[in-house]
This record gives C-alpha cells, structure tokens and sequence, in this order.
C-alpha cells in the first residue's frame, strides 16, 4: 500500500527539483527583490522560511488587493 506524501514532498515529485528556502533577512537583501523591501518587510513573518516561488506569489497577490 503506497503511502500519502506530504505537500513539499508531493510537489518535489511532480517537478523533480528541490526549491532552496530562505529566511526574510535573505530575502531582503537578495538583489532580485531589491525594488522590493519593503513589500517583504510587511508581508513576511520573521524566522519563517519562504521558497522564491512563493515570495513571487504573495507580492503578486498583494499587488492585485483591493484598495479600501
């Protein structure tokens, strides 16, 4: 009987490559997202891990909220 997987584990099986982590700090001071501090500033908890991808997908999500 095959075991259920874990979501990352899952994911890593269908694309075949492991997404490296990095922590806010990292991420901040990466030179991809230098025109965007201070989105990640506001948008990631401190002392979680985020993938590239996701970064990108939070920053687009929050690009296209709704102005109150």
């Amino acid at each position: 009987m095959a075991r259920k997987s874990k979501a990352p584990e899952a994911d890593q099986a269908v694309t075949g490559k492991v997404e490296n982590k990095f922590s806010k700090e990292q991420l901040i001071a990466s030179s991809r997202f230098r025109d965007r501090r201070d989105i990640l500033e506001a948008l990631l908890e401190t002392g979680e891990l985020y993938t590239v991808k996701a970064v990108e997908e939070k920053i687009e999500s929050y690009m296209k909220g709704k102005v109150k």
